[in-house]
């Protein structure tokens, strides 16, 4: 099952709304998982330390958001911004590959 048979079945077949869906994902994932995966990845690579959980860390990431930290922006923004860089990457080699 690929990618296009998913998003018709949410009802997202357009250009918009697919690009729209995908967003909605992606920001998902940013504000939603990545705190949780940075978590674990800090507490199995250097340990754990006096206070931390996952709680604390989306406590930090939210206050940060409301207080302008570049650091927290760049955790909740991280997915939609990736996949923005994958589809300009696509798009160049697309363009480049007509070209040649």
């Amino acid at each position: 099952m690929n990618s296009s048979t998913i998003l018709k079945r949410l009802g997202l077949a357009g250009g918009w709304a697919q690009e729209v869906g995908l967003a909605a994902i992606a920001l998902g994932l940013g504000f939603g998982i990545m705190p949780i995966l940075i978590f674990f990845a800090g507490s199995s690579t250097l340990g754990r330390y006096d206070g931390a959980s996952i709680a604390r860390i989306y406590s930090t990431l939210y206050r940060g958001l409301g207080l302008g930290s570049l650091a927290s922006w760049t955790v909740a923004l991280g997915p939609y911004g990736l996949y923005l860089l994958f589809r300009a990457l696509r798009l160049w080699w697309r363009a480049s590959a007509h070209l040649a």
